[in-house]
Formats: C-alpha cells, sequence, structure tokens
C-alpha cells in the first residue's frame, strides 16, 4: 500500500514546516518574477487566473502554517497531498504562460527533492511521475506567450532559463542545508541517547548488585546478630577489654542493619502540608544521625514549593551529604548545606572543606566509577543516574577557596 493504515508521522511536524516555508520563498520568487515580466519586460500575461492562483496558494500555505500551531504530528499522506497541489497549481500557472516553452518549468524540481526526502520512495514515485505528467501534456497543451518584442524572444528565454535556475538552485540548496543540518542533530541526540541508555544499563547492574549483596548480608548479619547477644549473657564473665569489643560489635551490626533497612523503606516521606524547604530541613536533620560528628551549617531559603519525587531525590542528596562528611577532616568535619527555588528548579548546593577533586577525577566523575579511599565510587555513579532519571542535574566542582562544591539542580 502506498499510505499503510498506520500512517507515518513524522515528528515535531519539521516535514510540514519545510514545505510550508518552501512554497513561501517561491511564492515570492514568482511574484518578482511576474512582475519583471510584465512591468520590465513587457510580456502580455493573463493576470487574472495567474494571480487568482497565487491568491490561493497563500491562502492555503497561511492554513498551513496555522496547522503547524494545532498539530503535533502530521501525517506522510498531508504531506504528499500538498506536494501534489504545488505540482497542480504551478502546472495550472504554466498552462496560461508559454507551457513547456516557459523557462520556469522546472520549478517542478523543488518539490520533487522535498518529496524524495520526506515521503517514501513509492510516494515519491507517484508525484515525479505526476510531474512528468504535466510537463509532458504542457509541451502540446498551453496558452502561448505574447511577447512586447519578438524579436528579442531568444534574450527574454535564456534570462528566463538564467533566473530559474538562480532560483531552483538556491530553493534546493537551503533545503538540503536544512535538511542536512537536522540530520546532524539528530546523530548528535542519539549518541547523547545511547550514552545515557548504557549507563543507565551500568547503573542497573551496579542496582542490583548491590541488592544481591544487601540479601546475601542479610542471614550472616542476623546470625552475628544472634551471637554477640549470647554473649551478652555472658558479658559479666569477659574481662573488660572484651566487654568493650563486644559494645563495638554491637554497635557496628546496628548500623549494617539500619543500613540494609534504609534499602527498602522511604524515611523521608514529606507531610501532607509540609513544603520543600521544610522537607529539606527535616531530611538533613535525618542525615545528621548518620555522621553525628559532622558539623551541618544550612542555608535554606523559605520556599512554598511541594517537594516532587522525594524519594529519589533523597538518594541523590545522601550520597552528596555522605561525600562531603567522608572528605571533611575529623579535626574541621563541618559541611554547608544550602538551598534556593525559583519558579522553575530548585538548587541545592553541599560543599565540603576537604582537600577538592582534581580536574582528571572530576571528568569522569558520574560517567565511570572511580575508586577512593573511602569507596568504589558506585555511590555517585548512582546518584547521577538517578538524577537524569528525574531530570535533574549534578555538577561538581573544586573551587579556587579548596573543598568540593556539590550542586543539584531539579525542575519544578
Amino acid at each position: 500500500m502506498l499510505f499503510p493504515v498506520n500512517l507515518h508521522a513524522l515528528p515535531h511536524n519539521a516535514a510540514l514546516r519545510t514545505v510550508v516555508l518552501m512554497r513561501l520563498a517561491a511564492l515570492a520568487c514568482l511574484l518578482l518574477v511576474l512582475a519583471s515580466a510584465v512591468l520590465l519586460l513587457g510580456i502580455t500575461l493573463p493576470a487574472t487566473p495567474i494571480c487568482n492562483t497565487l491568491f490561493m496558494l497563500l491562502l492555503f500555505n497561511a492554513w498551513c502554517w496555522r496547522r503547524l500551531r494545532y498539530a503535533d504530528v502530521v501525517p506522510e499522506r498531508e504531506v504528499f497531498i500538498q506536494l501534489a497541489a504545488d505540482i497542480a497549481a504551478l502546472s495550472f500557472m504554466l498552462y496560461f504562460s508559454g507551457g513547456a516553452t516557459n523557462p520556469f518549468v522546472s520549478f517542478y524540481l523543488p518539490a520533487l527533492a522535498l518529496a524524495a526526502s520526506m515521503l517514501r520512495w513509492q510516494g515519491a514515485v507517484l508525484l515525479a511521475a505526476i510531474a512528468v505528467l504535466a510537463y509532458s501534456l504542457l509541451g502540446s497543451f498551453y496558452q502561448p506567450l505574447h511577447l512586447g518584442d519578438p524579436d528579442r524572444a531568444i534574450s527574454y528565454h535564456l534570462a528566463g532559463m538564467w533566473a530559474n535556475f538562480t532560483v531552483s538552485a538556491l530553493l534546493i540548496t537551503w533545503f538540503v542545508a536544512r535538511l542536512s543540518h537536522g540530520v546532524r542533530q539528530r546523530d548528535v541526540q542519539l549518541a547523547q541517547a545511547r550514552v545515557q541508555q548504557l549507563q543507565g544499563e551500568r547503573a542497573l547492574a551496579l542496582g542490583i548488585q548491590a541488592a544481591n549483596a544487601a540479601h546475601e548480608l542479610g542471614t550472616p548479619l542476623s546470625t552475628i546478630a544472634i551471637i554477640a547477644a549470647e554473649l551478652r549473657h555472658e558479658v559479666d564473665a569477659l574481662p573488660q577489654f572484651l566487654q568493650e569489643e563486644l559494645a563495638i560489635i554491637e554497635e557496628q551490626i546496628g548500623l549494617c542493619k539500619a543500613a540494609l533497612e534504609r534499602m527498602g523503606s522511604s524515611s523521608s516521606t514529606p507531610g501532607e502540608d509540609e513544603t520543600l524547604a521544610q522537607w529539606f530541613a527535616h531530611f538533613v536533620d535525618q542525615w545528621r544521625l548518620r555522621y553525628p560528628s559532622t558539623h551541618i551549617v544550612s542555608e535554606i531559603a523559605p520556599s512554598d514549593a511541594k517537594p516532587l519525587q522525594h524519594e529519589a531525590l533523597a538518594e541523590v542528596l545522601t550520597t552528596l551529604l555522605d561525600n562531603a562528611a567522608q572528605a571533611v577532616a575529623p579535626d574541621n568535619a563541618m559541611v554547608l548545606v544550602g538551598m534556593q527555588a525559583n519558579m522553575q528548579q530548585v538548587r541545592f548546593t553541599i560543599r565540603d572543606g576537604g582537600p577538592g577533586i582534581t580536574p582528571t577525577v572530576l571528568s569522569q566523575l558520574g560517567h565511570k566509577q572511580v575508586a577512593s579511599k573511602t569507596g568504589r565510587g558506585i555511590g555517585l555513579l548512582l546518584a547521577f543516574a538517578t538524577a537524569r532519571q528525574i531530570g535533574a542535574t549534578i555538577n561538581l566542582s573544586s573551587p579556587p577557596e579548596g573543598g568540593t562544591l556539590a550542586e543539584l539542580s531539579v525542575p519544578l
């Protein structure tokens, strides 16, 4: 079938927009040629049918331009019909202006170039056949031109051929350049999509590994907790140093259990009437329990916005805060936390007073797994992947005054 039941839709109206713009340029050129032929060369033309055709094309083009604002996609069938209408209108005007002897008869070519690039091969071949048939008929059926100076007919024809070649070359060159630019943009977008897909697949694999590790750690951790509880009953018979070590073991077991529980629960769910600023302040207070020795300085601007996608946002902020807490020295464990929001987005800032990050490592963070003294770089890689899923961006930098600045921008 030439046009299947499931019509091939051209996204973002790119095809219809190109057709409208080229038709407008062609109409402007035809009006200029018509005025030059009548006023400068003295050629007598049947103005009424030609002007009426041009006027109808202008109205048709205005309707198509208006349709661009309301139609999300344009089916391929409509592009075919519009190009066929252009060929029919051109044939009608050529009939009243010399037919195939008119030097502007090759104005069929820009429309066929559009058809070849936008339509399936069946539609392009059909339009080419229509144009060839019209050209053939115009060789026999037409109204001859009445030249003001018949002795200069050859000069007029050569001048018309030059003007026709110039206009056709400009239109086709503009169209091909516009088309190649769109293809390059699409290739860039596809390359970016492939990179993001690979990063997402890698982050998913790391997340699955983390979930499997958490599941496998559950049983031995429970066993260790039971043994520690049994030893606690014998604590009076143990030496003092063993009692202290047992207390440390129980504390570490509690931290491991809390970490596993956080993977399966959402402890940062906002209240019903809680604003984004209130949610973030509450979230920071909860995070302090993870690193009690870290001093937090908060600068949270008031905001009436409601927290959106709080679970993913909490995961990203937890990773950034953990990295900041691990980067600062124990004797100067201070982290600056800020939040500013406007109508379009909210920006979270986390800054530590650590040694900073080298430019080489900065260019790899979020794209590759970079091991450090405190971890394997999986958390930050997952944080970047989670941020992309919610449409947010993370920017890491090392200011000249020292430390590391993490900025999380989330659209509202």
